[in-house]
């Protein structure tokens, strides 16, 4: 009978943990070599945020190692040098509020010191009237990001 117990118990865990992974697998979409390809060729064209938008649409399961460095490049670029567009960004996180996840997770300490003092910098004094809370959780992630 102390045999039957640990087996028993076993078995309970196992089916719990199919069941429990079953959904998140079948839900969670992979990254294809012909995407990953086609996520790489795109990084050099993410020079707006009407691109960064299909790219998270398109290939965001491919957005891992040198591709997810790749994204938050661009994304400091944008956030750094083109602040003045991060209406359209806005426009976009309304349309699919997922994307403000993405780019959030992209300000991270891969980037360069000075683009994150810019975003900062950006998000503490150039913030857009209706953009308050976006642009402290920019400033939130930058400031975590040099730390």
């Amino acid at each position: 009978m102390s045999i039957r117990k640990p087996m028993l118990l076993c078995g309970l865990l196992l089916v719990a943990g199919c069941v429990q992974a079953g959904p998140r697998h079948a839900a969670a979409q992979t990254c294809s070599p012909a995407q990953g390809e086609a996520a790489d060729a795109m990084l050099d064209k993410l020079d707006d945020w009407a691109a960064v938008g299909h790219f998270f649409k398109a290939y965001r399961q491919c957005d891992d190692g040198y591709i997810a460095e790749g994204s938050s490049d661009a994304i400091a670029r944008l956030l750094a040098g083109q602040w003045e567009t991060l209406p359209k960004l806005q426009a976009l996180i309304r349309q699919e509020p997922a994307l403000r996840a993405f780019v959030l997770s992209h300000v991270n300490s891969t980037l360069d010191t000075d683009e994150l003092e810019r975003i900062k910098r950006n998000a503490s004094e150039s913030c857009p009237s209706d953009g308050a809370s976006l642009c402290a959780d920019l400033r939130q992630a930058a400031d975590r990001a040099s730390k």
